[in-house]
């Protein structure tokens, strides 16, 4: 047999099958990762001609040929080479490269690193990936000691689509999860009860899982912090003796997480709207991240890294407690003409307009917290009870069973790792609002 289905990737997202993305990983960002890289690799497969894949194929099934291309695509997923942030290589692609290649990934104490090298002015060599790769130690290396590198941070969801593993904590590591920007359904009468006429045709409430409600928001969200950001930029000091700032610049929190991310999470109507828009949802979330340990001791002594999580979304939480502020307002009013004044969003984001937004701000992050915490915990599961089901249920032979149970056990570490993001920040909110009361 010139293509064995015995995958050699079996926990990559390109050999699950579609009811195990969808059973296995419902309510985490890595099912939306997941999605992405299948699409992908089915754009290219299909710009190949049936000519073309009968010339290569040497007479091997369909399914083999598959089989054969999504192994070519792991290789390079899993183990090529950009420059040293990770990006492709001008443009120019990204490099195989063998022994090196085999190093596997320790993100928290790794022995070795890699650098690319070309000589001075060796622009032509840069263009076309060509140069050599050197590996050096870190540290003093035993006899028989596994060289491992770091594969650069990245969150674990992320992970898993390019490598399909999840790291394993061993003491303490940078990690991210993803915070609602705004509740499913927004009550735009709070303190009215809603008739039931009202409530069936939506009148008190706003669906914003629907793209044509969140878009303008999430838009003037992002615009907003873009704007406190350059407000606060020029305020500050260029001196370095603020201890504050000093502290900033001293941090090993990764760059990414400095600049406000906002990602889109697969999520299931919500049950008030089920009945006339039954299909799957996209919730925007923003990315936060700090370090998580292996132990509350180890976590508590990160107590830096959790505050600076929670200053960095700030004010894309403020921006949002002013929308939803507007949006009441309107609606008390009568007035659904206006539009959303962005530039009391973007005062908001800055704590320039005289109100204290921290607190609306907070509990809109509490809120998400929350949700994302009790969708992992139910989805997770769920995934739990359709694992025990389909291998009771389904004819899948050893070596499939076996392979189903690896993604569930990964699939469970995505969201292991996410909770732990989840319960830190959410005790850490919790220490800060202790602390206020104290004042």
């Amino acid at each position: 047999d010139n293509c064995p289905l015995q995958h050699p990737f079996p926990t990559h997202f390109l050999y699950w099958d579609d009811e195990e993305i969808e059973k296995l990983l419902q309510g985490t960002m890595a099912q939306t990762k997941a999605r992405e890289v299948r699409a992908g690799i089915g754009l290219v497969v299909r710009e190949w001609s049936a000519a073309f894949l009968k010339e290569h194929s040497l007479g091997m099934k369909q399914s083999q040929i598959l089989n054969a291309i999504f192994s070519a695509f792991t290789a390079v997923l899993s183990r090529s080479f950009g420059d040293e942030a990770g990006r492709d290589l001008d443009g120019a692609g990204r490099m195989l490269v063998p022994l090196v290649d085999m190093l596997n990934h320790d993100s928290e104490d790794p022995n070795v690193s890699w650098q690319w090298h070309v000589g001075e002015g060796d622009e032509e060599k840069i263009k076309a990936g060509r140069g050599d790769i050197a590996v050096t130690t870190l540290k003093d290396v035993k006899k028989g000691e596994e060289l491992c590198k770091c594969y650069g941070w990245r969150p674990s969801w992320d992970i898993a689509s390019s490598y399909g593993f999840v790291p394993r904590l061993n003491k303490e590591r940078w990690e991210c999860s993803v915070l609602p920007l705004f509740p499913d359904v927004l009550d735009l009468a709070p303190d009215v009860i809603a008739t039931p006429s009202q409530i069936s045709k939506y009148e008190t409430s706003l669906d914003l899982l629907l793209e044509s409600n969140y878009g303008v928001l999430v838009k003037a969200v992002l615009a907003a912090v873009d704007a406190a950001s350059e407000i606060e930029a020029r305020q500050k000091s260029d001196s370095d003796s603020d201890s504050e700032n000093a502290s900033e610049n001293q941090t090993d929190r990764p760059a990414q997480l400095d600049q406000l991310e906002v990602v889109s999470l697969f999520r299931p109507p919500p049950a008030l709207t089920v009945n006339d828009f039954p299909f799957a949802r996209r919730q925007p979330c923003v990315v936060v991240g700090t370090k998580i340990g292996a132990s509350d001791q180890i976590t508590s002594s990160n107590q830096q890294y959790h505050r600076e999580a929670i200053k960095k979304v700030l004010p894309a939480y403020r921006a949002a407690a002013s929308a939803i502020a507007q949006l009441r307002l309107k609606y008390n009013n009568g007035d659904s003409s206006s539009s959303i004044q962005a530039s009391q969003m973007a005062m908001a984001a800055a704590s320039l307009d005289g109100t204290d937004w921290d607190e609306a701000a907070i509990k809109l992050m509490r809120l998400g917290i929350n949700d994302r915490i009790q969708t992992i915990n139910s989805d997770g599961k769920a995934a739990s009870a359709w694992l025990a089901q389909s291998t009771t249920t389904n004819r899948l032979d050893q070596i499939n069973l076996q392979h189903r149970q690896f993604r569930a056990d990964m699939s469970a570490d995505i969201r292991e790792a996410e909770l732990n993001v989840l319960h830190t920040l959410d005790n850490e909110l919790n220490t800060l609002a202790g602390e206020d009361k104290k004042r």
